[in-house]
C-alpha cells in the first residue's frame, strides 16, 4: 500500500537539526523509515513556534531536502502562522512553495484562535483575508488545530480545498483536538477530507486500544460520517522529535511501521479498492487544483 502523509514534522525536524549542526538529517533520520514503510509523500510542515525566523527555518528545511525531492510527492506546509505577520509576508512563503497552512496551531494568533485559545474567539479579520488569499492561490486549507467557533468561521468563507489533516472522532476518543459529529458533518457538506491522526491519545484514553485497530475503529466512524472516499492518513508521527518519542501508538510509532497498517484494515474487512483509496487516491484527489 502507498501511503500519502497528511501531516509530518519532517520539514521543521529538518530545520531543528540543521541548526544544532546536524548532517545529512533526512538519510539518517527519515529516508529508510519512509521507503520502509511505504510513504511517498503527503504534506510536510515546518511548525511556527514562538521568536522563529518562519522564512530562514523554510529555506534550510527545503535545502536539506533537495537532494531527495524528486523521491518523494510533497507538498510544503505551515502549521501554524503565528510568526506571519501579514498577508504579503504569507505570499513571500507562498513564492518559496508553500501550499498548505493551518492559521493556528494551538494558540491565539491574528489570523484565528487555536483549541487552546478563548472558545467565543473566533476567526479574525485578517483570517479572512487570508482565506481568500488562499481560495485564489488553490491552497489547502487546514482546520486541524482550530477551536470550534474558527472552524466554523472558517467554512463560512467557503474554503476550496479543505481538511482536518491530522485529527480523529471526538465520539471514540474526548481530545480537545478530535472532531464532533457535526464538524464531520460540516466537512461532508464542503467536501472536506480527515487525515487520521495516530497519536496515541488521539485514538483513545484506554491503553489497550493506543494501536493500529484503534485506529483503524477511527477510519470506520470517519468513514460512516464523511464517506471512506474522504479519509486519509494524517499520521504526525513524532519518533524524531526530542521528548516525543513515544507519542504515536504502540505498533504504530513510526513511519517505518506503517507498512503494517494494510494487514489490519484487510482483517477489518476492508477491499483492496478502499485502501488504495484510504492510503494514496484520497489525498491526490483532494489536491488536484494544488499548484505544484
Amino acid at each position: 500500500m502507498k501511503i500519502y502523509d497528511t501531516h509530518s514534522d519532517i520539514l521543521f525536524n529538518l530545520y531543528q537539526r540543521h541548526m544544532d549542526g546536524e548532517q545529512k538529517i533526512f538519510e539518517r533520520y527519515h529516508l529508510n523509515n519512509l521507503k520502509k514503510g511505504g510513504v511517498v509523500g503527503g504534506i510536510w510542515v515546518v511548525y511556527s513556534e514562538t521568536d522563529f525566523d518562519v522564512f530562514n527555518a523554510y529555506k534550510i528545511a527545503l535545502e536539506e531536502f533537495a537532494p531527495y525531492k524528486n523521491k518523494f510527492d510533497v507538498v510544503y506546509g505551515l502549521e501554524g502562522l503565528r510568526n506571519v505577520a501579514t498577508i504579503e509576508d504569507f505570499d513571500k512563503l507562498y513564492n518559496l512553495g508553500v501550499r498548505h497552512a493551518s492559521l493556528t496551531w494551538n494558540e491565539e494568533n491574528h489570523f484565528a484562535t487555536g483549541v487552546a485559545g478563548d472558545k467565543d474567539r473566533g476567526l479574525q479579520p485578517l483570517g479572512k483575508e487570508l482565506l481568500k488569499y488562499m481560495n485564489e492561490k488553490n491552497m489547502i486549507i487546514d482546520v486541524s488545530h482550530l477551536n470550534v467557533k474558527s472552524f466554523y468561521d472558517v467554512l463560512e468563507e467557503n474554503p476550496k480545498i479543505l481538511i482536518a489533516s491530522h485529527s480523529d472522532a471526538y465520539s471514540l476518543s474526548n481530545h480537545r483536538r478530535n472532531l464532533n459529529d457535526d464538524q464531520l458533518k460540516k466537512l461532508k457538506e464542503q467536501n472536506g477530507f480527515v487525515g487520521v491522526n495516530s497519536a496515541r491519545n488521539f485514538v483513545s484514553h484506554e491503553k489497550e486500544k493506543q494501536n493500529i485497530d484503534g485506529l483503524i475503529d477511527h477510519i470506520i466512524y470517519i468513514g460512516e460520517h464523511i464517506g471512506i472516499d474522504h479519509v486519509m492518513f494524517g499520521l504526525d508521527m513524532m519518533d524524531f522529535l526530542s521528548d516525543y518519542d513515544n507519542a504515536n501508538l504502540d505498533d504504530l510509532r513510526s513511519h517505518a511501521d506503517a507498512c503494517n497498517i494494510e494487514s489490519h484494515l484487510i482483517k477489518r474487512g476492508f477491499t483492496k479498492e478502499e485502501i488504495e483509496m484510504i492510503g494514496s487516491k484520497n489525498f491526490l484527489r483532494a489536491i488536484t487544483n494544488v499548484k505544484r
